[in-house]
């Protein structure tokens, strides 16, 4: 899932105080999140509609599930597990309201089961790196966050930081290294 840094508010904040009751921050966690659980629902999802129910169910239970979610920095990986297990529960519950399970049942299922985990673990090694980045050295956290999650050239990474482009190179090359040694395999 994409950083979200650099927004208004941090992600941090935003979720503290959807863990208060705030449903305005909560509102702002949809907008800044749909875009990447969307894909996902929608792909494991028989049509728009059920995607659309799937994507509510998904926030719905993030309200009520959020106050037990006590590492705030594995949030995206928290909610994708969320949205995964929203879209077996509804085709769950509908197959048990007809009373049978049609063909296709088995082909979803398959679909879901199939990359799910691939999917946590990708969201989870995301949000290690992430977090990675959050724990750099504050003079190489904001070039290595500008350029990797924001997408920002070095030219403009230079004259947002008001210095020379190799230094935003070196500070890079620095980043790089704490991060090959943080993130290294145990």
């Amino acid at each position: 899932m994409k950083d979200h840094s650099g927004t208004t508010q941090t992600d941090v904040e935003l979720i503290r105080q959807v863990q208060a009751g705030d449903e305005v921050a909560l509102s702002q966690l949809m907008k800044r999140y749909n875009p990447d659980i969307w894909p996902m629902i929608l792909a494991n999802s028989r049509n728009y509609s059920d995607a659309e129910e799937i994507l509510a169910d998904t926030w719905i239970s993030v309200w009520k599930n959020i106050g037990s979610l006590r590492n705030v920095s594995s949030f995206s990986a928290w909610l994708a597990k969320i949205a995964y297990n929203q879209c077996k529960r509804y085709y769950n519950t509908l197959y048990h309201a007809i009373g049978e399970r049609p063909e296709e049942a088995d082909v979803i299922e398959a679909r879901l089961n199939e990359g799910a985990e691939a999917r946590y673990r990708a969201a989870q090694r995301r949000a290690d790196v992430r977090e990675a980045v959050a724990n750099l050295p504050e003079k190489v956290r904001d070039v290595t966050a500008l350029f990797y999650f924001r997408g920002r050239r070095i030219t403009d990474i230079a004259e947002e930081l008001d210095m020379a482009e190799g230094t935003v190179k070196r500070k890079l090359s620095e980043a790089r290294a704490i991060l090959r040694e943080t993130l290294k395999p145990e």
